[in-house]
Formats: structure tokens, sequence, C-alpha cells
């Protein structure tokens, strides 16, 4: 892009950034449909009000009588007078109060202003951050289905005073009797966000809910409890709580849950930030008129707000996601005196956020705010431009961040999901009648079936990688990851096509892991030893499993080369991982993403690679509460494929004479 290019565009991104927003009239709003509506007694101002609000009676019969107070009220047998007049105007506004959060927001509820020199409350107008997270949900409100929004964001933009005045609103104008949820990391946050809720109620005027003038609204305590509070004129019920102290979160008859720093959720002695959320949820209908709203600043990578955070953006989620980045903020913005001189010193990273929607202002003053910041990554991962940028676990990572995101592009659905079966579970006959089958509950995930195609057969097609974990629910995970090597033989690069992941009798993962093998091609089968050969904490003793299952499976890794078996040596099979092998493999591994050496189809192993850091003692693991089980198939499976094997080559097709051939059959076939 051009100097002269950058300077119009950013001309036009100001252009639109200083459109005029008012709230009371309307102009500007643009996060629901609106349409023009004025009256001669008012001023005959154009308001544009929510499409919606003309379902509202009173407007109806505007709109009968021309737009015309006058006429209204002559058609009710009334005067026109100040009073009656007011009292036209009163029902005009609690109409548009059940359609127009701008509206109402910015002419009755107060919040405290950020500035620290005005400690006087002021009323809430939205800012453009705020406004885009709006009309993301009222896309969902309007159209009659639930609301579910994870929100990565930056520091200060304001999103749980818009989450809890978007509730309060509902609460008070258009559900009335609902019942609200507020959590966050620390019941202290939860305080701070309900005490929003208490300024705002007890500023209301008792006219908007056709109360008497003098009718005093406040929160006072339901039967008894602090935690909750109940405004007793609507019915409407707010309830606090924290992921330190879950007790009496349970969600039962709620219809809006605001988690506010999910980021932040630690695990507790008695609960985890997953149960604690699936309990309160379970107690959300999955409904109209229902909202619930993961709401924080990214903490790294690994937690469960990033989990989550994956899931939305992969479609495995309820949730939609919604991001703000650091420029969302007006007013982070600095004067440009000379434009071409200052993008001539635009460094590469300013020309990226440049093209991620900063203004050149923004820019300037990001450049400025960044210098006094000793952690550049933990600046940007609170000032984040992408999501992505904001997901930054720490300084140590393992792979670079832009090498995991681009590794991401290759993940796609599972063709299949299920089991793989052979005739026994176990010993000669669990290699016979292989079959693929569905299963909901399955362990088994199928990118790509074996390739049976004869012009496509080529030496050492398939490897497949085994990890032995735990057989308990809590342990890690045992994995038997598939890759195949056939786009190597012309200049492509090996892909993961299978993945069994889950937890078995080690005795039976290795037999199931040599039913994969066979059913892709008598593959290479690479089972990590470590856990066979060192592990007697679940009740495992059996020393002698490789060799048993070297005796009915020609094609095992071993770590003794054949030279030395035929002098005498005993076989050792199996790849051993040491901190010397696992650094080698993970260097390899660095080496692969870099340079886009193989193709991952599997996203929970990209996520793997994203927890992937190096300890302050050196070293290489997850962060903490995480898995690498699917990483260490693939950087030994990588490595197998590029420096233990050789390259591919095709091969004509053979007769199956004098050799015995493991036919592997689909569910349809049996």
């Amino acid at each position: 892009m051009s100097t002269d290019e950058i300077i119009l565009l950013n001309s036009e991104r100001n252009k639109e950034r200083s459109v005029k927003y008012d709230p009371i009239t309307g102009e500007g709003c643009d996060s629901c449909e609106r349409i023009s509506f004025s009256a001669l007694e008012l001023g005959w101002y154009d308001y544009r009000v929510p499409f919606d609000c003309y379902e509202e009676k009173i407007f109806q019969d505007l709109r009968d009588c021309g737009f015309s107070i006058r006429t209204y009220l002559h058609k009710l047998g009334l005067r026109y007078t100040r009073y009656n007049l007011e009292s036209v105007r009163r029902e005009i506004i609690r109409a548009r109060n059940k359609h127009d959060f701008e509206f109402t927001a910015a002419s009755f509820f107060y919040i405290k202003d950020k500035d620290p020199n005005n400690i006087k409350p002021i009323l809430f107008r939205l800012n453009r951050g705020q406004r885009r997270l709006l009309k993301l949900i009222y896309k969902y409100d309007k159209a009659g289905l639930p609301v579910r929004i994870i929100i990565c964001k930056r520091r200060q933009v304001g999103f749980s005073t818009l989450i809890q005045l978007f509730m309060a609103w509902k609460q008070l104008f258009v559900l009335n009797s609902a019942r609200s949820q507020v959590i966050a990391h620390v019941e202290n946050t939860s305080r701070i966000v309900r005490g929003m809720y208490s300024l705002m109620i007890s500023r209301l005027p008792a006219w908007l809910f056709n109360l008497p003038d003098n009718t005093k609204l406040r929160l006072s305590p339901f039967e008894k409890s602090n935690k909750t509070l109940v405004v007793r004129e609507i019915g409407c019920r707010i309830s606090i709580g924290s992921s330190e102290k879950p007790d009496n979160l349970a969600g039962d008859d709620v219809s809006m849950v605001h988690y506010s720093e999910v980021g932040l959720f630690k695990s507790t002695t008695n609960i985890k930030p997953e149960q604690l959320i699936q309990t309160v949820n379970s107690g959300v209908a999955y409904a109209p008129n229902t909202y619930i709203f993961y709401e924080s600043t990214a903490r790294g990578v690994g937690n469960f707000f990033h989990s989550e955070w994956l899931r939305s953006e992969a479609g495995d989620s309820a949730f939609v996601s919604f991001f703000s980045p650091w420029y969302d903020k007006d007013d982070d913005v600095l004067p440009i005196k000379d434009y071409k001189k200052f993008i001539a010193s635009m460094t590469d990273y300013e020309h990226w956020q440049f093209e991620q929607g900063a203004t050149l202002e923004g820019i300037a003053w990001y450049r400025a705010a960044s210098k006094g910041q000793p952690d550049k990554w933990r600046w940007k991962s609170e000032q984040p431009t992408t999501a992505t940028e904001a997901f930054q676990s720490t300084g140590h990572r393992l792979y670079p961040q832009d090498d995991v995101e681009r590794l991401r592009k290759g993940c796609i659905k599972p063709s299949f999901e299920g089991e793989i079966y052979g005739k026994k579970n176990f010993g000669e006959e669990a290699v016979e009648n292989i079959v693929f089958k569905p299963e909901r509950s399955g362990a088994l995930k199928v990118w790509f079936m074996p390739d049976e195609d004869p012009a496509r057969q080529c030496n050492d097609r398939y490897v497949v990688v085994v990890d032995i974990g735990g057989t308990s629910d809590h342990s890690d995970r045992s994995v038997i990851c598939v890759i195949d090597r056939f786009d190597m033989t012309h200049g492509g690069v090996p892909i993961v096509v299978a993945e069994w992941c889950g937890h078995i009798d080690h005795y039976l993962l290795a037999w199931k892991a040599v039913q994969v093998a066979t059913a892709y091609d008598n593959a290479l089968l690479v089972i990590e030893a470590n856990t066979l050969e060192t592990e007697q904490t679940e009740g495992d003793h059996f020393e002698f499993v490789l060799d048993e299952i070297a005796y009915h499976y020609d094609n095992l890794y071993c770590r003794v080369d054949a030279e030395k078996i035929a002098m005498g040596f005993e076989p050792k099979w199996g790849f051993h991982t040491n901190k010397s092998t696992k650094r080698m493999v993970c260097d390899h591994q660095k080496k692969a993403l870099r340079e886009n050496m193989y193709i991952e189809t599997c996203s929970e192993a990209v996520n793997e690679h994203d927890y992937m850091e190096v300890k302050k003692n050196g070293a290489i693991g997850a962060v903490d509460g995480q898995h690498d089980d699917r990483h260490i198939t693939r950087a030994i499976g990588v490595w197998v494929c590029y420096d233990y094997l050789n390259a591919p080559r095709k091969v004509e097709p053979q007769t199956a004479k004098g050799k015995s051939i493991n036919k592997v059959y689909g569910e349809s076939t049996i």
C-alpha cells in the first residue's frame, strides 16, 4: 500500500469514527433497525427509534393521528394541557424504553465517571466498542435466539458496564421478574459490578414504572441474603458470587449470567472453573430472552477462558466470539503533524496494525504508550491488536505464536468418529477382520481412511506413534496418531490422518495401536516406551508387552539398529523419551512449524502446541493444568517422517502371493 493510499484510508477511518452519535435522537445508532418518528408538539425532531417501537400501542395511536399529540388527546376526549402533554411524553418514553437500550442508558442510567477529577455520576453513553458488542447482542436477541457471547477484550473498555446495565435494562423494562447473576474471579469484583446496579437503581425516576413520584427504588436483601438482592417494586433479583466461593451458585430459575474476568478464574479445592460454570449454566434454559456472557481480558493459554474461546472460534460451542482490540477506544489517539514522515517511520509491526484496522493516530498513541513497558509480550496481551496476540501465555513459549496459528489453518472436521475393532481385543486374532465402527463415544477420529488405491502405493507410507498415558480419568490420556507420508513422494509434506485419544488399559492400548497400524498398510509403529518400562503406579506390570507385540507385528520401531541385533544385542522396542530425545524432537518440531513441514488436521493438537513452554528449570512441558499428549506424538512422528525413515517412493502394485494380507472392513461391509 502506497503512502497516499494509507493516508486516504486513514482519512476514511477517522471520518467513520467521527460520525455523530446521539442515543437520545437515535442519530448514529446502528445497533438495530430503526425508523423515523416525530411529533409536532415535541419540536418535530426526527427521532430514530427501533422498529419494534411501533409494536407499542402509543406509537400506533399517534401514527393514526398523524403524529399529532393534540389530535391524539382530542380523540381521547382530553384537553391539550401541559400536564396531559407531559403524560403522553412519558408514555412515549416508557414505550421506547422497552426496545431502545441506548436511549434508556443515555437518559436514565447513571454510572461513575472514570475521570478521577469528577466525583459526580454521569449518564451512560456507549463508546464505539460497546456499540459493536450491543449490535452483536441484538443480532441474536431480536431474532428470538438465546444470547451466548464470549468476549475477549483489552483493558478498560467498559464491557462489564455494558453487560451489567443491559441485563438490568432487560430486567427492569422488558422481562421484569427475571433473575440475574454476576460471577467474578473474586467476590469483591462481583460486589463492584453489583454496585453499578445499585447506583443506577437509586437514580431512576419512579414514573418510568407507573409508580408514584415519591417512590424510591432500591435494592434490598432477598430472604435475608446479602448475596441476592431484589428490586421489590419490579420483582427482579440479582445475585453475586465468585469462583473462589462457589457455594450457593446453582443457576435454577436464572435467565441471565455475567461471568466477569473469566480468565482469572482459579481452580479451588472443591471445584474447577468448568464445573462451576456448568453448574450455573445448567440452570439457564436454552431459549429466547436468556443471556450468558463470558467476559475477560486474555490471561494466557490453556485456561478455561482460552479453551472456550478456541471452541467458539472453531464453531464447536454455543457461544459466539467477540474480540475488542486496543484501537476500539476512541480516546487512545495522538495527533500527527506530518503523515508522510510518520508513515516512513512505521515498523512492519505498525504497518500490520494498520492493516488490522487501527488509525495512524491510534498507532502513534500505541507507540508512545508502549515505550515504558518492560514486558513487551505482556503489553501486547493487555493491549492486543488481534485475539491471537491477546492469548500469549508467557515470554517463554516453545513455539512462536505465528507458527502455531499457521499450523491451525490445516485443521478440519474429522470424516469419521468411532472405534476400531478386530476379531479379538488382543493377541494374534486382534488384527483379523478389522473394522471401523461409528460410535458417539468412540475415541477414534479419522480425517482420511486408509488409502487402498493401488496407484498410490509407496514404501513406508504411514507412521503410527503412541504416547501412553494413565488409565484413570484424572490422568494423562493415551494417544495413537497416524501420519500419512504419501505427498512426500512428489515434494509435499506428511499429514495427520487419524487419532485415537482416551483412557484404556495399557496392554489393550498396545494392541489397539497394532490394529490401527495394521489398518494403515502395516505402518511403522512407534510406541513411546517410557511408560511401559518405568510406570508402576496404576497396577500395570507387563514389561514384556513390546516383545509380545513384536512377535506378532513385524514393523515395530526399534532403537537398536539391525546390525547390532545381528551381532546378538537385545532389541529395544519403542521410542525412549528422555531430556535429550525430547529436546531433539521438539527442536525438530519447531523447525517443522517454521518451515511448514507437516499438516495438522486436529485442532486440539494445535492447542497443545500453543500450551508448550520452557520452564524455569529448562524443562519442556505444557502450561500448568494442560496436556501435551497429542503434541509429543506429533513431535516424534514428524521427526520419524524426516530423520528416521528414508524419503518415501512409489512402488508398483504387487500381488499378495505368499504374503498375509489383513483386509480392513468398513461398517457398511459387515
